[in-house]
């Protein structure tokens, strides 16, 4: 599995589980605002024990220095916020969001679930419902994502994508017990030190946020004693929020996605897992003082936050906080989190012969591809003079199909209408080159496995004298992610954009010469200069949408870019013409060695000369 289905199907599962998490916590909260009535100092401690676990105190100072300041904006905040990357409304946006890219990997029903909630979502007014309304989300919730995970474990299989969700689960769960105990221990601490008695109501907030409390007292007596509580939301083997039981959990999983085996890039992971278990075993809780519990307590957040860490570098997972922010608006929410755009692309080629020709044999590749970032949501093909064509995938995974027309014809029209949905790849600058990935570009298989995209072909090659041009500006190649890149710069700064400048024939070594060319040219000689660096390199060609007031150029037509293996990662697109990622405006339909792989039309016909128009249209359609 590339890493980018990985990420999404982790923190697709990690959102679920905050989601709950933090719709628990704030329904917890709800009920004990009941409680305590009218009393302000008891409510006031509660939100700041509310706030510490799900954000900071820091936040709710802000919310509360407003003038007009009313306790609901407090409970907004933590359930709607638009500012908020974790209220419960923006971790269900993630989820459907993550669901929606991964439908391939995932069940139908687990899909159709986050979607209801975020239609329901979509038709609220976030910032003035009611506190009815609020309880019925909460507890939407709630229920959806117990429903998803019911979904995961009855009808998955215990494949990879599996594993990756659980995993995400499990660590998400310890990490949060472990912060609700935290924060709790050190309210009581102070409770105690000023009052110089024991609180039992942050324990039973804490067993009831981490839906223990019927659990506990099935095993435990009826009295919340401070130790117990620990020690069952710690260290419980058969309790599935303690932290023992999330941790032993993740550790099976990660030996199934390894196979039983301990790796050189895996090691540490499990190294971490056994430690922090290791800790909780040897730690006896009972005898530990409050000074000794927090170090106990603050450790153990901390090795619950490493080991999170340290998986997401094992498998190349990416933060999304660290890269987007999610936005809503007030009716409808626009996600900029985990970036998605759906186009309408109209392509038309119109031969006009200038004779009669009595018979074509024709073959196209139109239909744009389906993958781990786009999704082709419906394609039509429409040919005049009318006949049936015969679909079939190349070597190289295109849609091709082919079409024979017997009957006279002077004028061929074949035009293809297609709706995709594109999602953002991995931002290639993010990418960090490890040496685990060094090692895997260096060995024998790599090569072995790629090499159809390391050989340079008649339309990619370019001599000595011009890749000695190359190096004595880039230098030597010692990544090839930063080379990649590096490459497309130069491209882009030394090569003009001119449609007359070449034609469908125009080879790498001439417009290197040239120094113009269509974006055609520009990706054949980026692809010449990577194959003789030995980066495995594909050419690919789609569409590209430009928009409004936008510098991107090359969609007068079809558009082509290139895209290169980074180890563990996947296929990278880069778009030298613009010197762009190819991210959410570069819709795929073929990819090959060269243009002739991936030419749109090909054919033979018996008759006189033609001529060519080719029109495309590529528009943005709402979600």
């Amino acid at each position: 599995m590339l890493s980018r289905v990985a990420n999404s199907l982790y923190w697709m599962s990690r959102n679920v589980e905050r989601a709950e998490n933090n719709a628990r916590i704030l329904d917890v909260q709800l009920l004990q605002m009941i409680e305590a009535a009218d009393e302000e100092l008891v409510r006031d401690s509660d939100w700041r024990l509310i706030f510490e676990i799900c954000d900071s105190t820091e936040t709710m100072r802000r919310i509360k220095a407003n003038p007009r300041y009313e306790e609901s904006e407090l409970v907004q905040y933590l359930a709607m916020a638009q500012e908020n990357a974790n209220s419960v409304a923006s971790c269900a946006m993630v989820v459907r969001e993550n669901a929606r890219i991964s439908r391939d990997h995932i069940p139908d029903d687990y899909w159709e679930t986050w979607n209801r909630a975020y239609l329901s979502l979509s038709e609220m007014d976030l910032k003035n419902s009611s506190a009815s309304e609020m309880s019925s989300f909460l507890e939407d919730i709630k229920t959806t994502s117990l429903i998803s995970q019911g979904i995961v474990e009855s009808s998955m299989s215990r494949g990879v994508a599996y594993q990756m969700i659980k995993i995400a689960k499990w660590l998400e769960r310890a990490e949060k017990t472990a912060r609700i105990l935290n924060v709790v221990c050190e309210r009581t601490r102070e409770r105690v030190r000023k009052e110089k008695t024991d609180d039992y109501y942050f324990w039973l907030a804490a067993l009831r946020m981490t839906n223990g409390y019927n659990a506990y007292l099935k095993s435990h007596p009826p009295r919340m004693e401070p130790k117990s509580v620990l020690a069952f939301l710690i260290s419980d083997k058969t309790f599935p929020r303690s932290i023992r039981y999330c941790l032993d959990h993740v550790r099976d999983a990660v030996e199934e996605l390894e196979e039983g085996k301990v790796s050189h890039y895996s090691w540490e992971l499990y190294a971490k897992l056994d430690e922090v278990r290791t800790s909780f075993s040897e730690t006896d809780i009972e005898s530990l003082d409050s000074d000794g519990l927090m170090h106990f307590l603050n450790r153990f957040q901390d090795g619950c936050n490493e080991i999170s860490r340290i998986f997401s570098s094992t498998y190349y997972l990416t933060d999304p906080e660290a890269e987007t922010a999610t936005a809503f608006q007030s009716q409808g929410m626009d996600m900029k989190g985990i970036t998605s755009m759906k186009y309408k692309i109209e392509h038309t080629n119109i031969f006009d012969y200038e004779t009669i020709v009595d018979q074509s044999m024709n073959t196209i590749r139109l239909k744009p591809r389906t993958d781990e970032c786009q999704r082709l949501l419906s394609y039509r093909a429409d040919i005049t003079p009318a006949t049936l064509t015969k679909e079939h995938v190349d070597i190289f995974g295109n849609n091709v199909e082919t079409f024979f027309i017997a009957e006279h014809h002077q004028h061929l029209e074949v035009k293809s209408t297609s709706i995709v949905s594109i999602q953002k790849s991995p931002f290639i600058h993010r990418i960090d080159y490890s040496p685990e990935m060094n090692v895997i570009f260096h060995s024998q298989l790599f090569k072995e496995h790629y090499l159809a995209y390391l050989s340079n072909t008649a339309y990619t090659y370019i001599t000595p004298e011009q890749m000695e041009l190359v190096d004595r500006e880039l230098g030597a190649m010692t990544n090839p992610v930063q080379y990649a890149i590096d490459v497309t710069e130069y491209v882009f700064d030394h090569f003009t954009y001119d449609g007359d400048s070449t034609t469908v024939t125009t080879k790498a070594s001439e417009s290197f010469d040239l120094k113009k060319g269509v974006c055609q040219d520009i990706t054949h000689v980026m692809l010449g200069i990577l194959r003789n660096k030995h980066i495995p390199a594909r050419y690919v060609s789609g569409y590209l949408y430009v928009g409004e007031d936008s510098a991107l150029v090359g969609d007068a037509a079809s558009h082509a870019w290139v895209e290169f293996m980074v180890p563990g990662i996947g296929w990278v697109g880069l778009d030298p013409t613009n010197n762009v990622e190819a991210l959410e405006n570069h819709i795929r339909v073929g990819v090959g060695r060269d243009y002739n792989d991936v030419s749109p039309v090909q054919g033979v016909y018996r008759g006189g000369s033609q001529s060519l128009d080719v029109k495309v249209s590529v528009s943005l359609l709402d979600q």
